[in-house]
């Protein structure tokens, strides 16, 4: 089943039905929220973490994956900006403060799993574009959160994410026209849910390039 045709609320009431076997999980995604919500980030904040999580459901279900890193990662894989991180860092931020992240809100992980959920923050692309995932788990969060870059999301999203960093409209439209050829997913799932998407972005910006011309000195 592709993204747009699961019935409002199922991947929700997924999320919950994790979060309601895993009282760990339901932690970090309480101290998640509360932690974005109180950063003022406007577009790698709760919702976005949140929409990740439920992305990488879809997806990492239908690989196979090991929702029980999947899942915390997914939650967490932005967690680097609240500690300073930048679009080029925050991955490698967030691995290292994981740790740190956890302890905050009494949060404890085996090791095993600890240093499993911070290769997948690590590598989770976003911004990091050459960064390599190897473990199936650390291809599906990348996948999740790369999935916003495509597609209505894709626009909504970048939007808000250029606006975050303060770009002007001419780097908006450069990196969402030039850059959406360079976006590879990492799992069949996400490509195929991906693909549907791509031209939809590069037609958007094409066309508010077209209208930001006479604008243009």
């Amino acid at each position: 089943m592709l993204l747009n045709e699961y019935p409002r609320g199922l991947l929700a009431k997924k999320f919950s039905e994790y979060t309601t076997k895993d009282a760990r999980l339901a932690r970090v995604a309480e101290s998640t929220r509360e932690a974005f919500n109180k950063s003022g980030l406007t577009a790698h904040n709760w919702e976005h973490s949140y929409r990740d999580a439920l992305n990488a459901i879809v997806i990492g279900e239908a690989e196979g994956a090991d929702m029980n890193i999947v899942l915390p990662a997914a939650l967490m894989h932005d967690i680097g900006f609240l500690y300073g991180g930048t679009g080029k860092t925050h991955g490698a931020v967030g691995a290292d403060k994981l740790p740190e992240f956890l302890a905050q809100y009494d949060i404890k992980y085996p090791e095993k799993d600890l240093l499993h959920i911070a290769a997948c923050i690590r590598t989770h692309k976003g911004s990091m574009q050459n960064e390599s995932p190897e473990t199936l788990e650390a291809k599906v969060v990348c996948d999740a959160d790369f999935l916003e870059k495509f597609g209505i999301f894709g626009v909504y999203s970048g939007i808000r994410t250029h606006t975050e960093f303060n770009n002007d409209i001419e780097c908006i439209i450069d990196r969402k026209t030039k850059g959406m050829e360079k976006l590879y997913l990492e799992t069949k799932t996400g490509k195929e849910i991906a693909e549907q998407g791509r031209q939809f972005v590069v037609d958007f910006f094409q066309a508010l390039d077209k209208a930001n011309e006479p604008y243009r000195t």
